[in-house]
This record gives C-alpha cells, structure tokens and sequence, in this order.
C-alpha cells in the first residue's frame, strides 16, 4: 500500500516539475527568463491564473485553450507534464520495487532518497535538453550544469554504494535474474580520484582563461554554413564609383563568409584541455611518487569521517570527466580525421551530466548504446521516406534511460569488461 501512495506523490511531484520543464523548454532557446514574467498566454500574454495553472488538470479542463483568447495551448504541455510524472514514478518502481539496481531495492526511500533525488533531475534535465534539441538543434547547457551540481553534491553529501564500494548485484530484468550476479563498481581508486580531481581543477582554470581572454574559444565565428559551404566565387570585376563600391561591399561579404578550418579551428579545443592534462599527470606523479603524499592521501580514503564522501565525490567527479570525455574525444578526433565539425559540445554536457550523477560506467554503456538506437531510426526513416531526422541529444536521453531502468540487465552485460577496464584505474 506505501508504494501506491508513494507513486501518487512522485507522479504528482513529477507533473509539477514537468510544468516548469515547459518554461524551460519554451523559454531558454528563445534567451527568456524561466522566472520573469510569470506564466503567460503566448498568444495574448494575458497572465495564468494560479487556478489554470494546475498541471495536467487545467490543460484538460480548459480544453487545451486559453482562457482569455481562446487560443491554442499546445499538448506538449499535457504531455510533458505526465511523462515527467511517469518517469518519477517509473524510476522509483524499478529501484524500490522490481530491484534494478540491486542494493537499491533493499534501501527504504528515506535512507537513500539523495540517489534517487539526483537520479529524477537527471531524467528531468535529459528530457528538457531533449525536447528543447528536437525542436531548436541546440542543448540547453544550463540544464545540464544544474543536473551536473546536483549528481556532485548528493554524491559528496550521502554517499551511496553505487559510487563507493563494489556491490555483488544479480541483475534482473521486472524481477526476475536476467543474467548471472555480476560485481557492480563505479567507484575509483584513490589515485584515480586525485586525478579526477585535478583535472577538474584544470577545467576550471580553462574556463578562466578563456572568460579573460588568454585562450580563445573554438568556432567562434563559425556557422554550419561556414563549415560545409565551398569557398564562394570571387565577385566580378568592375569599374565606377558605384560598382567600386558593390565590389567593396562583396568583399566584406565574401570575407565574412570564408569557410572556416575545421581541423584548426578545433586545436584550441586541445589548448582548452591541455590545464587539465597537465594537472591530471601532476596528480599522478605526486600520489604515486611522492611517498609522503601517497601516505596522506591513502589515510584520507582508508579512514575518518570523511572517507566514504570523498570516495563518492571522487567517483562522481570521475563519471563526469569520463562521460564528458567520451563524446569530446569523438569530436575531436572526427573532425581531426575528416575535416567537418562531429557531434556537437551539447552532447559533450549531457553526458558529463550523465556521469555526474551515475559514475563513469553509465555513461560508458551510454556512449556505445545511443548509436543503436540512433540506427533503429534511420532505418525507419530510410523504410518510410520520412525526412524527420533528429540530433543525438534525444539518443543520449533514450539511451540513459533504458540503461538506468532496466540497469542490471544492462549493465550485467558489460560488467566484466567494465571489470577489466578498472584495473586500470
């Protein structure tokens, strides 16, 4: 019976976030405030009352129209408002009920409501940032910088088995065990963490860099355009005042719209990462050669108060890095290899958000899966002649949820590769 009412308040929690979810998603790609004006008819822009502004109850009793122009509201807002109340309600029953992640099922919500809390903005954030690149082709960045905050502090603040230490799991699949136990770890060693988070450091001291003006952002003056235009003809030639000054005014154009080189242009990107190389080595060198630091860093993680914490936040801040990474080295090295932008830095963000919150074989499983699902659509595409194609931030988002709610299936698959590659750690 507790899991009844527990779903009817998660749902109802949900659908009064996805009603904020749809400011989000309305406003940030059009550069609005999602706190100034309050909501607002944007037709007449007459404001909602707060008896309108019911989730999921108003749209209904309204009949999807404004009150004051009788204009249309659009379903999406119906519809985000439950999916978001849905999936609340679908990740509380696959942790708390069917047993996906294991350890989670034997936890009561009260003792391990931090995970749940940060793994429900992560489903939020991965749904807004989807919705919003499906209809713009961009990511909202600050959705993930907040999921991102949100993944470090619960990690850091409560510490849970998922980012600590190694939990024997049997991985099933709505209850039954769908493959054999496997030892689940997205914790790091301790020289690991130190590395995490002197790379970390070193992306901040590059993000200073870049806002002062030392380093300078890649692509700044490129539009896809830009990048996969050929170069334009030169204008004719010509004589007289006027045509002097049409042929000047070509110019500027043709110089505004020289297409920009792609392989140079992302070198400063490799500049921007080189701090955090640089530190992470240092790390490196100082925890493992040092024999006094070594000592000190190893009793900070062996024992005290602050042990477990700093395990977690290392772990979180590992996941981070490596879901960041993945994507980042894909386009790096694809547009290194053939000359064109590949994958976009939004995607970069959705999946170091990704880590943040789950640790770093997630996003790894992520990284491998989105694509599959990505096929399953062009394929639908090239069977249909449809033309509707979509970025790879929606990927991301599927591919995150599937693994995060049927996890121990999932991930049991990978569990002895994402073994072997830890030993490395």
């Amino acid at each position: 019976m507790h899991h009844v009412v527990l779903a009817i308040f998660l749902f109802t929690l949900g659908a009064c976030i996805g009603s904020f979810l749809n400011v989000v998603i309305h406003r940030v790609p059009r550069n609005e405030s999602v706190v100034f004006p309050p909501s607002h008819c944007p037709a007449c822009g007459k404001g909602i009352r707060w008896y309108d502004n019911i989730p999921i109850l108003s749209w209904i009793a309204l009949k999807g129209r404004c009150r004051f122009c009788h204009g249309p509201i659009s379903p999406r807002y119906l519809v985000i408002e439950a999916v978001t109340g849905g999936l609340l309600v679908a990740l509380y029953v696959c942790y708390y009920v069917l047993g996906a992640r294991g350890v989670a099922a034997t936890e009561p919500l009260g003792s391990s409501w931090p995970m749940y809390a940060a793994h429900a903005a992560l489903l939020c954030g991965l749904l807004a940032c989807a919705m919003v690149d499906i209809e713009c082709w961009i990511v909202p960045l600050e959705a993930c910088w907040v999921v991102s905050v949100v993944g470090l502090l619960s990690a850091a603040l409560k510490p849970h088995p998922f980012l600590g230490a190694p939990v024997a799991i049997t991985p099933k699949l709505f209850g039954r065990p769908f493959v054999k136990p496997a030892l689940y770890d997205a914790g790091i060693s301790p020289t690991a963490g130190a590395i995490a988070l002197a790379a970390l450091v070193g992306v901040g001291l590059a993000f200073v860099l870049l806002r002062y003006g030392y380093i300078r952002q890649s692509f700044i003056d490129a539009s896809d355009r830009q990048l996969d235009q050929d170069p334009p003809e030169p204008p004719p030639a010509s004589s007289g005042k006027k045509k002097k000054k049409k042929a000047r005014d070509a110019a500027v154009v043709e110089k505004e719209d020289v297409p920009v080189n792609a392989r140079k242009e992302i070198l400063w990107e490799l500049v921007y990462l080189a701090p955090a190389a640089v530190l992470a080595v240092a790390a490196w060198l100082v925890v493992t050669k040092v024999p006094a630091a070594r000592g000190v860093w190893k009793s900070w993680h062996e024992a005290g108060p602050i042990a477990q914490n700093l395990g977690c936040a290392e772990a979180a801040v590992f996941g981070y890095l490596v879901g960041g990474l993945w994507i980042w080295g894909m386009r790096i090295l694809g547009t290194l290899a053939f000359g064109r932008l590949a994958m976009g830095m939004g995607d970069v963000h959705i999946l170091a958000a990704v880590g943040a919150v789950t640790g770093w074989i997630v996003p790894s499983v992520v990284f491998f899966l989105a694509p599959a699902f990505g096929l399953i659509w062009a394929i639908r595409l090239w069977a249909t002649k449809a033309q509707r194609e979509l970025p790879y931030g929606p990927w991301l988002a599927v591919a995150t949820l599937v693994t995060m709610l049927f996890h121990g299936a999932v991930v049991g698959f990978f569990a002895t590769y994402a073994q072997a590659i830890k030993q490395l750690w």
